[in-house]
């Protein structure tokens, strides 16, 4: 009811639209492969307008892939591309008039649960001479991708939750940002001297293995944010326990890191310590950030482990998102308290990372003025005069 409504409302909109050109067309509703016509039909409407930024998020609730073979499928024969020779030159100037002003205005790309296959990915990196940013969400049909040549002018490229996807390669290009899921894909990373930010999505070992395979120690060196995101809602397994072997790999120097994300789900009560490695193979860090989905957290009566001697000379803010009371979270306070030198923040929000997923979840739930209520307990009179702590 609620989707046929919605296509109503947009055709009717679109139908009393009367620009020549568009900034941005953004489609965001969890539409699906029943309304292939009605969402080609809007794709139409936004290309004969010179769109610059072009968004298609279909993901189911805002958030989760679409259910497996459901997905929309990109219609290639709207934009020229079902009897072309993908390894042939760009050939924009083949292209009709219409098309090809498309495709030089194209700036901003993003497909969630869109099936589209690494060619036609492709042909749009190599055909949009401005395109600067792409997203490719949860889509079923993406097997390989390359991204190579100076002559790609993408600086921001997302790849997420890609179940299909075999391998990634990026070679010789000026990108700034890569977030990619690194669960089974094999990552191929070579000279990429802009590269400051990886988001990598998976279990922490396999996150790990990817790195020291598929990137060189030189290339890790020139990072400046790293974020690992073992997102239990997508993997339906319990990553907080890969952290264990965390601790067994030799990280290479991260030497220019300047922050470091971890998404991980909160389960029992096991330690994070374990992370402190990558930590440490920091030395220029300045700005921890925690995030925990709340799976099964459970507070125990432990002790907290004796934490490591090993002075962090540049941190200076750390920020916990999902605190919920636990031991494991005090001891890894205890640990930036001992070996930050210059702390000068702490951010504490009881929220947990998952609950923007549950809807109508009140903000002030019972768990969460449970949760702040520890976290005052046991950090206003752990945290020094000196260092500003906020609660949320």
């Amino acid at each position: 009811m609620y989707m046929k409504k919605y296509i109503r409302w947009v055709s009717r909109t679109l139908k009393m639209c009367k620009v020549e050109r568009l900034d941005q067309f953004r489609i965001s509703f969890d539409l699906n492969k029943f309304a292939q016509h009605k969402i080609d039909r809007w794709l139409e409407f936004a290309v004969a307008r010179q769109v610059q930024r072009l968004e298609l998020d279909l993901l189911d609730g805002g958030d989760l892939p679409q259910y497996s073979g459901s997905c929309y499928n990109f219609p290639v024969q709207h934009f020229g591309l079902n009897d072309y020779d993908y390894s042939a030159q760009p050939r924009l100037n083949k292209l009709p008039p219409l098309l090809h002003n498309f495709f030089k205005s194209l700036k901003v790309l993003l497909f969630k649960s869109v099936n589209l296959t690494g060619e036609v990915v492709e042909f749009f990196i190599y055909n949009c001479p401005s395109l600067e940013e792409l997203t490719v969400h949860a889509s079923e049909t993406l097997v390989n991708l390359q991204v190579v040549g100076p002559s790609v002018k993408l600086k921001y490229l997302s790849i997420w939750y890609c179940i299909a996807l075999k391998s990634l390669k990026i070679c010789d290009t000026n990108l700034v940002t890569l977030s990619t899921t690194l669960s089974a894909a094999r990552l191929v990373l070579v000279n990429v001297p802009m590269l400051i930010e990886l988001h990598a999505l998976g279990f922490p070992t396999n996150i790990l293995d990817a790195m020291l395979s598929g990137i060189s120690s030189c290339l890790l060196s020139q990072l400046e944010v790293h974020k690992i995101n073992s997102d239990i809602t997508i993997f339906g397994k319990h990553c907080e326990y890969g952290l264990v072997y965390l601790g067994k790999y030799k990280i290479p120097q991260l030497t220019m890191l300047k922050k470091f994300v971890l998404v991980l789900e909160a389960w029992e009560d096991r330690t994070f310590l374990d992370c402190t490695n990558v930590i440490e193979a920091a030395p220029q860090l300045t700005e921890f950030e925690l995030n925990l989905v709340w799976i099964n957290p459970k507070r125990s009566k432990r002790e907290c482990r004796k934490v490591a001697s090993c002075p962090l000379h540049h941190l200076k803010v750390l920020k916990l998102y999902g605190y919920y009371g636990r031991t494991s979270e005090l001891e890894l306070v205890r640990y930036f308290l001992e070996n930050a030198i210059v702390l000068e923040k702490i951010l504490v929000d009881p929220i947990p990372l998952a609950f923007f997923r549950i809807e109508g979840e009140p903000r002030e739930s019972k768990p969460v003025r449970i949760a702040r209520k520890y976290a005052k307990l046991q950090l206003e009179r752990e945290v020094p005069s000196h260092i500003e702590l906020v609660i949320l």
